[in-house]
Order: structure tokens, then sequence, then C-alpha cells
């Protein structure tokens, strides 16, 4: 019994030597290549990534300067607009009834500026009559006569600069009238895509009150955060992956911008990248993403160079 007992011993420690030897084999250096060990690379942001959120390059409210009624809004949520493509109008019969008044004011007084030009003509013709060589002299005129001429011809030039004047204030006005005949039109100031609607048709809105917001359509860029200890190992050209669970999305991406300093409240630094979305598909401003530096690429990158390397003379 007890030599088979020893037996037992020696067959389970020769198992043991042998599963370790196994082990340090698989687990041994991997072969190198160019005479140079290859690592690969491992996520400085662990498994997790970053989160991160989908953001427009840029949006605004499309709303109106002045008081009016909606009398249309041609676009819906989620439609796509031109720069300089009419979205919405308001009632512009007031407006068009001022401007009618106003230009019809306008013309009374270019015509009143003709008549003023005229009469100062005929006021300096008289007056350069009375002070021909030999009027006074002679006594064909009084002095009486020609300070009455000289004062019609001053008081002429009066009454020319009122009516220019006039002109002036109603070109004005016709020009500010057709301005907020124009602002009736609502035009989507630069392409994109309607992210809200605010308003329906018989709206009253007052100053400043927005109809639409309007997102501006392009680039996909996602917001996010990076921890200040891990800031060092993001840089602006930098390879992403960013995906979005949910919905089952996953791209490609690069950092195109690192802030300068670490928020002080969550002790994160922000960063943005671009994404790369093909033509057909659209990404919601505020979607979630968890981004991911590109290690494959970064792999690739670095193993790249050694193997054109080894290729060349």
């Amino acid at each position: 019994m007890s030599g088979l007992g020893l037996l037992l011993l020696v067959l389970v420690g020769g198992v043991a030597a042998l599963r370790g030897r196994t082990a340090r084999q698989t687990q041994g250096t991997p072969p190198s290549l160019g005479g140079r060990t290859e690592h690969a690379p491992q996520s400085p942001s662990g498994d997790k990534g970053w989160l991160g959120v989908v953001i427009s390059e840029e949006s605004v409210d499309l709303a109106t300067r002045n008081e009016g009624i909606v009398e249309s809004v041609r676009v819906q949520v989620g439609d796509r607009v031109k720069r300089g493509e009419v979205v919405a109008t308001l009632e512009d019969r007031a407006a068009q009834q001022e401007l009618a008044v106003a230009e019809a004011e306008l013309q009374s007084s270019r015509a009143e500026l003709q008549v003023a030009a005229l009469t100062l003509e005929e006021a300096q013709e008289r007056l350069k009559r009375r002070q021909a060589p030999g009027q006074l002299r002679t006594g064909a005129i009084s002095e009486e006569e020609l300070s009455a001429a000289s004062y019609q011809e001053r008081l002429a030039v009066a009454k020319q600069e009122i009516a220019r004047a006039l002109v002036l204030e109603h070109q004005a006005r016709v020009a500010r009238l057709r301005q907020r005949l124009a602002e009736t039109s609502i035009r989507a100031p630069f392409d994109g895509v309607v992210a809200s609607r605010f308003v329906a048709p018989g709206a009253l809105l007052q100053p400043g009150q927005p109809l639409l917001h309007l997102m501006r359509g392009g680039v996909v860029q996602v917001r996010f955060a990076i921890p200040a200890a891990q800031v060092r190992q993001v840089a602006v050209g930098q390879r992403l992956v960013l995906s979005a669970v949910e919905q089952g999305w996953v791209f490609k991406g690069r950092v195109t911008q690192v802030a300068p300093e670490v928020d002080v409240a969550p002790l994160m630094v922000f960063a943005i990248a671009e994404v790369e979305v093909p033509a057909k598909d659209t990404v919601p401003a505020g979607t979630v993403m968890r981004v991911r530096v590109d290690f494959e690429q970064a792999h690739a990158d670095i193993v790249s160079p050694e193997r054109n390397g080894s290729n060349s003379p």
C-alpha cells in the first residue's frame, strides 16, 4: 500500500510539471517582426471607453424681428433645407399697404424737391439781373429791390434743403418697410435640417419668438469627456471607434479638438471628434456614443513602417 501511494504521488507531480511547462511556452514572447518585439496596444480608457454625445456643428433658432401672424410653415421636423430657402411666411398685407403709402409720399417729396430746385434757379437769375453793373448807378433798381432779390435767393436755397431732407426721410422709410416686408418670409441661413418646429399657421408671434430650430448639415461631431489622468493619451488626429449601443451603430472617426485646460468641477478635459458617417445614414444630435481609441489602426500604423522597411532594398 505504501508503494502504491508513492507511485500516485509521482504521477501527480509529473502532470503538474507538464502543465506548468506548457503554460510557460504558451505565454512566452511572441515571434518578432523585423528583429523587434511587437506588443498589442492596450486601451488607455479600459474596456468601457469614454462617453460622448453627438452635437450639431452649428444651430440656430429662426425668429422674426417684428410682431406678426404666421401665414404658413413650409417644412416639418427632419426636412432638409437649402440656404436661402423660404421655410415660413407671415401675413404681409399690412406691410404692403404701409409700403404703398410710403412710396407715394416719396414720389410726392421728390416732386416738391424739383419745384424747390426750379424756384431756386428763378431766384438766382433774378438776383443776377439785379446785380448787373450800372443797375443801381442808373437808378434802374433800388437798394430795396436788390435786397429783396437776395433774400428770395437765400429763401429758395433753404426750401430746397428742406425738400431734399424730406426726400431722404421718405427714402429711409421706404427702405425700412421693404426690409420689414422681406422679413415676412423666413429663410434658412444655411444648409441644414429642421430639428424643431414651435408654431403653426395662425399663431401670433412676438418679436424674437422662434418659429423653427435649424441645425447645420454636414460633418457629424461628437463631444466627449476624458478624465484628466488620461488626457495625455489622446491627441488631435487620433483615430477613434464610436458606437451607439442602443442603435447598433459603429463608426470610425478622428479627434479634431482637445481643450487646453481641465474643467475644474468634473476634472475632465473635453474633446471633439468628427465621425465618418455614410451619406445614406443620419445620426441625430443628442445621440449618446461610446468613444474608444482605434487600437487596430494605431497598431497598423506602428507595424506598417517596419514592414515597408523590410521590403525596401
